[in-house]
C-alpha cells in the first residue's frame, strides 16, 4: 500500500512539473517602420504587451507570434498604409528568452483625393475657425492620417467652446477610404450655431472701488462670450496682489437668451506684509534687509512700501507710494524717497532724494520716466568734500525674455537708461549719462550653457571734479570684472585713490557645465574698466579669468569663484555671490 501511495505521489509531481509553463521573455525587432508608426505597431502587438510575462508557455508565445501580421496591418491603417504586410518573420529562442523579428513592407499610402472642410453658420468668419482651416494638413495629394482628421475635429470643437458657440454641430463628418484605389475622401462640415454672450457678472468683493475693478475684469455683461477673457480676468485679479484667491465659475447656459452668467469669488490678501532677508557676498560682506509692504491702502488700490538695506558699503532707507493707472498691471505712478549712505571705492556718497516715476509696460518692454531731486554730499578725501542739490530727469527701458527667470537655459535681458542734469535745473555740474547693458544665455546642449554679458556707460560732463559720486562709473566686483575688489577699478587721483570715471566698458564670456543635479562648474573671462577717456580704451582695459563652482537655489545661483587678473600681477581673488543669471 505504501509503495502504491509513493508511486502515485511521484507521478503527480512529475505531471505537475511537466505542465508548469517555462519562464519566457520576448524581445521584438522591427524593420521597415520608424517613428510614430513603429511606436503604434508596438502598441498593437501582443508580443510586446506580454513581453515581460514569465508565465508564458511555448505554445502561448507562438500564438502571440501568429497574431502579429494581422496586428501590424491594423496598426498601420491610421497612418494611411492599407496595403501593409509582414514580408518575413522569424521566432527564435535562446535559453529562456524569445526573439521575434518582423520585416514590414508598408506599401503605398492612401492619399487624399477629395477634401471638403467648412465652417458654416453665424461664426463661419471667426478668425479662430479660419486659422484652423487654413493651417490643416488635410489637403489633396497628401497621405492620409486618421489622427489629423480627428485632431481638426477636436480643435474646431475646442475653438467653438472657447468663443461661445456651444450649440455647434457637425453637419457632415465623413472619412471614406478606397483601399484598392489608394484614395480617400475627407468631409468635415461644422455649423457653429449662434454665439452666446456673457450674462450677469457677479463679483464677490468689497475691497476695491468700481473704477479700479473695471480695469481688472475683462468680462462684461452683453459682450460675446470668450473663455480667453475669463482667463485674462483670472490672471489679472490674481496677479494684482489684492487677492489671495480668485475662483471664476460659469453658470448654467440660458438657451433662450443665449447668455452665460459668471460668478467671481475672491478672498482678499492680507493688507500688510513684512519681508526679511539675510545674505553674504564678497562685494557687500554680510547684509540684511527689512521690507514692509502695504498691499492695499484704500479702495482705489493705492500701495506703499518701506525698505531698509544694510551692508558694509551701503545703507539705504527707501519708501514708495504707488498709484495704479490705466491697466493696473501695466501702468503705475510712484512717488519715492530715499536716504542713502554709500561707499564707492575711495569715494563716499551721502544723499537724500525725492522723486516721481511713471512705469508702463509696452509689449515686451518696460519703460520708466522719472525725475528725482537729489541732495548729495560727496567726500573725495578727508579734506575734499562738496555738496550739490540737483534735479535729475531720465528715461529707461528694460526687456527680459527667458524660459526660467532664475536659471534660464535660453533668454536675454536688455536694459538702457539716459539721465542728466543742467545748471538750469540748479545743478553745479552739467552732465548727461547713458548706461546700457545686455545679457544673453544660450544652451548648445543639455549640460552646457553659455553666458554673455556686456555693459557700456557714456558720460558727457562739464566739471568732472564736482560731479556727485552717485553719477560716476566704477568697475570691479562679483558682478563686474572679477579678480578685483568691489568698485576698485577706475581712474585715480594723485594719491592713488579710485574716484570713478566718465565712462564704463565691460564684457564677460562664461561657460557652465552641469555636473550633477543642481551642481555646475564654470569658467569665465572678464574684461573692462571705468575710464576717463575713450581714446585710451585699449591701454586702460583690464582682463581677468577664473573658475567657479555653482549651486542652483530657489532664489538664484550660488556662486563660489576664484578669478585671477591677467593684465596685472595680482593674486587670485575669491568671489561669493548669489543672484539670478539674467
Amino acid at each position: 500500500m505504501d509503495h502504491r501511495i509513493a508511486s502515485t505521489c511521484i507521478a503527480a509531481l512529475l505531471a505537475l512539473l511537466l505542465s508548469t509553463p517555462l519562464e519566457a521573455r520576448i524581445r521584438v525587432q522591427l524593420t521597415g517602420v520608424e517613428g510614430d508608426a513603429a511606436a503604434n505597431v508596438r502598441a498593437y502587438l501582443d508580443l510586446v504587451r506580454f513581453a515581460e510575462r514569465e508565465d508564458l508557455s511555448d505554445a502561448a508565445v507562438r500564438r502571440l507570434y501568429d497574431r502579429a501580421p494581422r496586428q501590424v496591418r491594423a496598426a498601420l491603417k491610421p497612418f494611411g498604409y492599407y496595403d501593409a504586410r509582414v514580408v518575413s518573420r522569424t521566432l527564435t529562442r535562446s535559453g529562456d528568452d524569445w526573439l521575434a523579428t518582423l520585416e514590414i513592407s508598408r506599401g503605398e499610402p492612401v492619399r487624399l483625393t477629395q477634401v471638403r472642410l467648412e465652417v458654416t453658420g453665424p461664426g463661419r468668419d471667426h478668425p479662430s475657425f479660419r486659422a484652423l482651416l487654413a493651417d490643416t494638413p488635410l489637403v489633396v495629394g497628401r497621405p492620409l492620417r486618421h489622427q489629423e482628421f480627428d485632431q481638426l475635429r477636436a480643435r474646431l470643437e475646442r475653438a467653438a467652446n472657447t468663443h461661445g458657440y456651444f450649440d455647434r454641430s457637425f453637419v457632415e463628418r465623413r472619412l471614406e477610404i478606397d483601399a484598392a484605389a489608394l484614395s480617400a475622401s475627407a468631409v468635415l462640415i461644422m455649423d457653429t450655431g449662434p454665439r452666446y454672450s456673457f450674462g450677469k457678472v457677479e463679483i464677490d468683493q468689497d475691497i476695491l472701488n468700481e473704477s479700479l475693478l473695471e480695469r481688472l475684469v475683462f468680462t462684461r455683461e452683453g459682450e460675446p462670450f470668450d473663455n480667453d477673457r475669463l482667463l485674462r480676468t483670472q490672471y489679472a485679479l490674481s496677479d494684482s496682489q489684492y487677492y489671495a484667491n480668485v475662483v471664476i465659475d460659469t453658470g448654467q447656459r440660458n438657451t433662450e437668451t443665449l447668455t452665460v452668467p459668471v460668478t467671481i469669488e475672491t478672498v482678499p490678501a492680507r493688507r500688510q506684509r513684512i519681508r526679511l532677508g539675510l545674505g553674504y557676498g564678497t562685494d557687500t560682506q554680510a547684509r540684511g534687509s527689512v521690507g514692509w509692504d502695504w498691499r492695499r491702502i484704500n479702495q482705489r488700490g493705492h500701495r506703499a512700501n518701506l525698505n531698509l538695506k544694510v551692508s558694509e558699503p551701503l545703507t539705504e532707507l527707501a519708501a514708495q507710494y504707488i498709484i495704479p493707472f490705466g491697466d493696473p498691471l501695466r501702468e503705475r505712478l510712484a512717488f519715492r524717497s530715499t536716504l542713502t549712505s554709500e561707499d564707492l571705492a575711495d569715494v563716499r556718497s551721502q544723499r537724500a532724494s525725492l522723486g516721481i516715476n511713471h512705469r508702463r509696460v509696452l509689449g515686451d518692454w518696460q519703460r520708466n520716466l522719472f525725475t528725482d531731486v537729489v541732495d548729495e554730499r560727496t567726500r573725495l578725501s578727508a579734506d575734499e568734500r562738496f555738496s550739490d542739490t540737483l534735479v535729475v530727469p531720465g528715461i529707461g527701458f528694460e526687456r527680459l525674455i527667458a524660459d526660467d527667470p532664475l536659471a534660464p537655459t535660453e533668454g536675454h535681458r536688455l536694459r538702457t537708461e539716459l539721465r542728466g542734469s543742467h545748471s538750469m535745473l540748479a545743478s553745479r555740474t552739467d552732465f548727461l549719462r547713458l548706461n546700457a547693458a545686455a545679457a544673453r544665455v544660450m544652451s548648445p546642449s543639455d549640460d552646457w550653457t553659455l553666458h554673455l554679458r556686456s555693459e557700456i556707460g557714456l558720460g558727457l560732463v562739464r566739471g568732472f571734479g564736482e560731479l556727485p559720486a552717485s553719477q560716476r562709473f566704477f568697475a570691479g566686483g562679483d558682478q563686474s570684472v572679477r579678480g578685483y575688489g568691489y568698485n576698485r577699478l577706475g581712474p585715480t587721483d594723485e594719491e592713488g585713490r579710485t574716484i570713478g570715471g566718465r565712462h564704463l566698458v565691460f564684457g564677460s564670456v562664461e561657460a557652465h557645465r552641469r555636473v550633477r543635479g543642481p551642481w555646475h562648474v564654470a569658467a569665465f573671462v572678464d574684461v573692462g574698466n571705468a575710464l576717463d577717456r575713450l581714446d585710451r580704451l585699449e591701454s586702460d582695459l583690464v582682463v581677468s579669468a577664473g573658475l567657479g563652482v555653482h549651486f542652483l537655489t530657489p532664489i538664484g545661483r550660488l556662486r563660489v569663484e576664484v578669478a585671477k587678473p591677467i593684465s596685472e600681477g595680482r593674486s587670485p581673488r575669491l568671489h561669493i555671490s548669489i543672484r539670478p543669471d539674467l
